[in-house]
C-alpha cells in the first residue's frame, strides 16, 4: 500500500470489528462482514457503489460468512481477476464496483430508528434497503417490523411473506434459522 501510494481504499476483512486495521497503518474504510455485524459495528455510510482500491480477505471472498451466490455481497469479485494478492490471503481489486448488499447500513439504521420510535424515518431506511436488495431476508424483516409498528398490517404481512419466501428458496440451507421467527411474525400479525 505504501509503495503504491494508496491512501484511500476499502477493506473487507474477516477480523473487522475485532481487529482495528488502522493500528497497522491500513488506510482503508471498512465494508460489512458478518463478524463486524455480530459485534454491532455500524455501516450507516457504506455507499452502494465504490471506486478505487478494494481489498478482500480470502475468507470473505469465498462467501463463508454470508453464504454463497447472491447471499454474498462480494460474489462479483470471484469473477474478476485481482490486480494483486497480499500474503496469499488478501485480494486486491481496482475499479468501479456496485455493492448494493453491502449497503446494509440502511437496514441497520432502520432497525435503530425503529428502536428509538422514529417510525417514519425507519420506514424510509427500510424501504431503501429493500429497494437495493429486494430478496434480502433481513431487509424485508426490518421493513415488516417497521410497518407492523405503524399498524400497517397488510404491508407488514407482505414484507414478512417475501422474507419467508426468500429464506425458503435462496440457498435455504444458509437461511433456515430465519424461518421459525418469520412464521411466528406472520401468525402474530393475524391477531
Amino acid at each position: 500500500m505504501d509503495s503504491r501510494g494508496v491512501k484511500d481504499c476499502w477493506f473487507v476483512y474477516f477480523g473487522e470489528g475485532v481487529i482495528d486495521t488502522s493500528y497497522y497503518g491500513i488506510p482503508c474504510k471498512a465494508l460489512p462482514t458478518l463478524d463486524a455485524l455480530g459485534v454491532n459495528e455500524k455501516f450507516y455510510g457504506t455507499p452502494e457503489a465504490i471506486d478505487g482500491v478494494v481489498l478482500i480477505s480470502a475468507g470473505d471472498l469465498s462467501g463463508f460468512e454470508f453464504g454463497p451466490g447472491e447471499l454474498n455481497p462480494y460474489e462479483q469479485f470471484k469473477t474478476i481477476k485481482p490486480t494483486g494478492v497480499i500474503q496469499n490471503g488478501i485480494y486486491v481489486f481496482e475499479g468501479h464496483f456496485e455493492i448494493p448488499l453491502a449497503a446494509i447500513g440502511h437496514q441497520q439504521k432502520a432497525a435503530d430508528l425503529l428502536a428509538q420510535g422514529k417510525l417514519d424515518e425507519a420506514l424510509i431506511e427500510a424501504q431503501r434497503a429493500v429497494q437495493l436488495v429486494p430478496n434480502s431476508v433481513a431487509s424485508n424483516v426490518v421493513r415488516g417490523d417497521v410497518l407492523a409498528a405503524l399498524n400497517r398490517k397488510g404491508e407488514a404481512r407482505a414484507a414478512y411473506e417475501q422474507a419467508l419466501k426468500s429464506a425458503q428458496t435462496i440457498h435455504p440451507e444458509f437461511q433456515v434459522g430465519w424461518i421459525p421467527g418469520l412464521q411466528k411474525k406472520l401468525a402474530d400479525i393475524k391477531s
